[in-house]
């Protein structure tokens, strides 16, 4: 990347020009009030001279003598009219100095060396009654100089401060980014194989920090999520390696004994792997969509009483050996998406039929605390107090020895633990009355909310 495109570019040229439009209107402005408090000083001198003047008429002194006393750096005019009664040696035979003689401060162009001249007009009367303009002036020099001396310390240091301004800022800018480069540089070497590195921290309690701490966070989760996703294809790939050999055993010894082969048996058993791998997909499929896009919970009334009862008329439809008892099932509406909660109700019964030995109740009651809960029992094995957790995990089985032949593939409780979830419903097991285990359900009651 190029340098005048960084960060820090951008920063300091943003900031010296800031800083240098700052410099240069504050340069005007001290200007402006150096000229204005020097001209006001010389407008007080002038006002003090021209009453001095006054104050010497009125004794008598004749105009003449007034108008020639000190006045090497000044001028001084009597008008009456418009002519010229007195006058200092330095404007004799000149003009009047303004136009328009009236009470008045101003800034005029004299003939003493073309200089710029600061006069004051005011009004006075004479030994005779006669009523004269007084003109006072004196030479802006000192203020002219003055102000330009100020303009070129001001047009020399003005740039340097804002070179200063630049430099400093670019080196407390680079210094500041120093642990953002060292957090991109990480995060530029850190691959798929070492997603175990870390951003280093800063020792500052800031933005930057709270960036590392960030970064550090989304590696975690990027990390976790890399550790599942391959545990993820490997139990994938292991539990679809178990219906394939299968397949392909079967076929293998039907092929070599064509005569004496039991084909519509190899047929169905055939039939039932594959189902066996159509259910496998369907549930990788519906966890891959769902971490995808997230939980479809719709925003519905769903009637829990009738998505039991259902599930449970499907559920005895493929299962002889067990019975399902549904006598406990009482009205109950909750909110959410119907093919959700009708999943969760199929899978828990798909699984209290699986490890049941010949009993399954499913029933649904509401509390007082505002709540619906589903509860399926069973009287088989029962789930271990120490498996109660790790059973809710994708391809996690509570035994081993009893997982194929009963078709489980250890994503049904998984998918039932993230539309609980989702749902904002809880799921917990206890030992049920039965003899095996108790598997409940608790949604936030409708008619509660």
């Amino acid at each position: 990347m190029s340098r005048l495109r960084s960060v820090r570019a951008k920063t300091t040229l943003a900031a010296s020009a800031i800083f240098l439009l700052v410099l240069i209107a504050s340069a005007f402005a001290l200007l402006s009030v150096l000229r204005q408090s020097m001209t006001d000083n010389l407008d007080l001198a002038l006002q003090l001279r021209a009453d001095d003047i006054t104050v010497s008429i009125e004794r008598g002194t004749p105009l003449a003598d007034i108008a020639i006393e000190g006045e090497d750096d000044g001028v001084v005019q009597f008008i009456d009219g418009d002519q010229v009664v007195a006058a200092s040696p330095n404007i004799d035979g000149e003009g009047v100095l303004v136009d328009g003689l009236r009470r008045r401060f101003t800034t005029v162009i004299t003939p003493v060396e073309d200089d710029p001249f600061r006069v004051f007009v005011t009004e006075t009367e004479t030994v005779d009654e006669v009523v004269v303009a007084l003109i006072v002036g004196t030479n802006m020099e000192d203020v002219e100089e003055t102000v330009d001396a100020a303009r070129s310390t001001l047009l020399v240091g003005v740039p340097a401060l804002a070179g200063l301004v630049a430099l400093l800022t670019w080196v407390m800018v680079g210094r500041g980014l120093r642990p953002v480069e060292a957090i991109r540089a990480e995060v530029a070497e850190i691959g798929a194989t070492d997603l175990h590195r870390r951003v280093p921290p800063p020792k500052t309690d800031d933005e930057i920090g709270k960036l590392a701490d960030t970064m550090n966070g989304m590696l975690d989760r990027i990390e976790s999520g890399s550790v599942r996703q391959r545990q993820f294809v490997s139990d994938a790939s292991h539990e679809l390696r178990t219906p394939i050999a299968i397949i392909r055993h079967e076929l293998e010894v039907g092929l070599a004994h064509r005569d004496t082969t039991d084909w519509p048996m190899i047929a169905e058993e055939l039939l039932e792997e594959d189902l066996r791998m159509q259910r496998l997909v369907d549930d990788l499929l519906w966890l891959a969509r769902h971490e995808d896009n997230g939980a479809a919970v719709a925003h519905v009334l769903v009637d829990l009483d009738e998505v039991a009862m259902d599930q449970a008329r499907r559920a005895r439809s493929g299962s002889d050996k067990v019975e399902i008892q549904t006598s406990d099932i009482s009205a109950g509406q909750v909110r959410g998406n119907p093919d959700e909660v009708g999943r969760v109700l199929q899978n828990l019964l798909n699984n209290a039929c699986r490890h049941a030995d010949s009993a399954v109740s499913v029933s649904v009651d509401s509390t007082d605390a505002g709540r619906v809960v589903v509860a399926v029992d069973d009287d088989g094995p029962g789930v271990p107090a120490e498996m109660r957790e790790a059973i809710f995990e994708r391809f996690s089985r509570s035994d081993e020895a009893r997982a194929r032949d009963d078709g489980g593939a250890g994503l049904g409780l998984a998918i039932v633990a993230e539309i609980v979830a989702g749902h904002n419903a809880t799921l917990t097991i206890e030992e049920s009355s039965l003899g095996g285990a108790r598997f409940l359900v608790s949604f936030p009651d409708a008619r509660a909310v």
